[in-house]
């Protein structure tokens, strides 16, 4: 209960009575965010007011998991891995006046987007690189269920600066004529005017300062499920209560273990002893009565009973025994939940073969792309246009009549990281067929693996060259 609700206690009982009561209705319509599902609503409402009172403890929730858990935490890795991995490599495809690829435009375009990637040079706080910036995106989107990105230009230079969405600011309702959801302010349309921020400072203390940023600005890379959403929730909550279910089930049962391993001795006494000398680690001291009860338990210690007790242990020979099949089974609904295999969650290849683990591997890919995508859609494309009008702007590439087709001069595709697949002989025979008959090209084969056709080709070439400059081509025909 925080101090507005406290005041209305004292001023109306009544009122704080019922304002608890639908707030707590409204936080359970998400089982993460209550204590049991005894209480599982199946209200009707909009996506908004379904996801308002409960998103900020699922948050908080998910955070700790993310902090604290081992397999939740796997998750995450996986997804960072297989949708970033080292970073999506940009592409230029502009084309001259006669329909071709103009290499040379495109390879200036290229040289001066690495070079603003680069940490230092790409965020306001020059601690990240952008394959820092894209892995977080990624890690927040499914944590926290979105990040905003606000797009700026600091001493002439195009920068970006991340905020997490806790600094959306939830005590403005409106501006002017336009509504204010959270933090997001929205038209009659419910598109997205502009945002509300608080400043925070790295302490988690409020600056006193108060940002209201246009929407043109802001990039909301924000994972909603619902037409009625206007803010994001995490995706990780219907896993939540199983994964803190686990954790403490492993907690028990290594417990249960280390207390199995405490070997001791329990000595029953006919009369009371007195002058006994001490024996081992634990046990009593001369002279000393043995009235204390033991409360902790040590490798190797001895215990002296008073007379008339007996040792009377509590068997719990079911946890251990069980909580390998209770721990596959969580974590195979916590993958599930992320739209992963069990083995991609887990890494736990010991019960496939080679066609159920292509298969895993075939929906976990789709999983990885649909994750791709709208990484480019929401963050990549709206980040390189707004960064390629600054770079012609300011000189870094010149492109005379940019503003004549913006859109055109701007074209490009994105580079992915490649995957490997299990047996890469059949594979390389698949794509070899496919090329052949003219189903796939060269630009798709190298991309799958995350490169660029011309670079390879280029450095095909310049090997093959070195390799008849070396040993001749009369070597090369004995060979």
């Amino acid at each position: 209960m925080n101090i507005f609700e406290r005041l209305i206690l004292v001023v109306n009982p009544k009122a704080a009575l019922n304002r608890a009561y639908y707030k707590q209705l409204c936080r359970s319509y998400y089982d993460a965010a209550g204590r049991t599902r005894d209480n599982w609503a199946r209200g009707n409402t909009t996506g908004e007011l379904t996801d308002r009172a409960a998103r900020d403890t699922v948050r908080s929730r998910a955070r700790a998991l993310e902090r604290n858990d081992d397999s939740f935490k796997g998750i995450i890795l996986d997804l960072e891995r297989n949708v970033v991995g080292t970073g999506a490599v940009l592409q230029a495809k502009t084309k001259n006046a006669g329909g071709e690829e103009d290499d040379e435009l495109n390879t200036r375009i290229e040289r001066e987007w690495n070079r603003w990637c680069r940490k230092g040079f790409c965020t306001v706080d020059r601690r990240w690189s952008f394959r820092d910036v894209q892995r977080l995106f990624v890690r927040r989107g499914y944590v926290d269920g979105g990040l905003l990105c606000v797009m700026c230009q600091i001493d002439g230079e195009f920068r970006i600066q991340l905020r997490e969405v806790d600094e959306l600011d939830k005590t403005v309702f409106s501006y002017g004529k336009n509504r204010v959801v959270s933090g997001v302010e929205i038209d009659s349309y419910d598109a997205a005017v502009a945002y509300h921020f608080r400043r925070y400072d790295v302490s988690g203390s409020w600056t006193g300062e108060l940002q209201r940023i246009p929407a043109d600005r802001v990039i909301f890379f924000a994972q909603l499920q619902r037409v009625s959403q206007v803010r994001e929730f995490s995706p990780a909550a219907s896993c939540l209560i199983r994964m803190d279910g686990l954790s403490q089930l492993t907690d028990a049962a290594i417990t249960k273990e280390k207390v199995q391993a405490c070997f001791g001795v329990a000595i029953e006494q006919e009369a009371p002893l007195s002058g006994v000398p001490s024996i081992g680690r634990g046990v009593q001291m001369q002279g000393k009565p043995a009235d204390s009860p033991t409360e902790f338990l040590e490798p190797g210690m001895i215990k002296y009973l008073r007379p008339g007790e007996k040792v009377a242990p509590i068997s719990s020979s079911g946890v251990s025994s069980t909580a390998d099949n209770m721990i596959k089974s969580v974590l195979r609904q916590a993958g599930a939940g992320a739209g992963l295999s069990y083995e991609a969650a887990t890494r736990d290849m010991s019960q496939v073969n080679y066609s159920s683990a292509r298969q895993g591997m075939l929906q976990d890919r789709r999983t990885y792309a649909d994750w791709q995508t709208g990484l480019i859609e929401s963050v990549l494309d709206p980040i390189f246009f707004a960064w390629l009008e600054w770079a012609v702007l300011s000189g870094r590439v010149k492109i005379p009549d940019y503003w004549s087709s913006p859109e055109e001069y701007g074209s490009h595709v994105w580079i992915m990281p490649g995957m490997d697949w299990i047996d890469p002989i059949k594979e390389a025979n698949a794509n070899k067929i496919a090329l052949d008959n003219n189903l796939t090209t060269l630009q798709q084969v190298c991309a799958a693996k995350g490169q660029d056709w011309r670079e390879v080709i280029d450095q095909r070439a310049r090997e093959v060259r070195y390799i008849k400059n070396t040993i001749g081509d009369d070597e090369i025909a004995k060979e």
